[in-house]
């Protein structure tokens, strides 16, 4: 059945199927062609954007690194600032203390001399009156004696 009839009953026979893949030199060419494609993708493009993902990482890596390194940095100083500041009230408050101590010394210092001279005072301001008490009576003494001899002879009509 080779021949004429042959090759139409053969081409009968294949009309409803596709034939898919000749295995001959094409496929070979085509397997070389598509394996050295892919060789030249990775290398000119594949290789260059991996490499710059890579170098990208890195920055983000180190950029991370500083950050963190930065806010631990700047939590210590808040620690060591809040720190200052406690210790700065703390010696605020005892200088306040160490002040109103030494204001009221001399509150108390400055109350006993004000005693001391109101005592003096009160002290002199006696003696004072008591002087004049004395000189009053003296003065009065003599008065009385004299006013009781006259008051005597105006009584008695007669001179003593």
């Amino acid at each position: 059945m080779k021949g004429w009839l042959g090759d139409e009953i053969a081409e009968r026979r294949n009309r409803g199927r596709v034939k898919m893949i000749s295995i001959n030199v094409t496929f070979f060419i085509q397997m070389a062609n598509v394996l050295i494609l892919l060789f030249l993708m990775n290398l000119f493009l594949y290789r260059p954007i991996r490499r710059f993902i890579a170098q990208r990482n890195e920055f983000v890596a180190e950029q991370r690194q500083g950050i963190d390194q930065a806010e631990s940095d700047s939590l210590a100083a808040l620690e060591k600032f809040d720190a200052g500041v406690q210790e700065a009230r703390k010696q605020g408050r005892d200088r306040i203390q160490e002040i109103k101590s030494s204001a009221y010394d001399q509150e108390k210092g400055m109350l006993q001399t004000a005693a001391d001279q109101s005592a003096k005072a009160v002290q002199v301001t006696r003696m004072m009156i008591q002087s004049d008490i004395r000189k009053a009576r003296e003065q009065l003494t003599g008065q009385i004696n004299a006013f009781s001899v006259e008051l005597a002879q105006k009584i008695l009509g007669r001179n003593l």
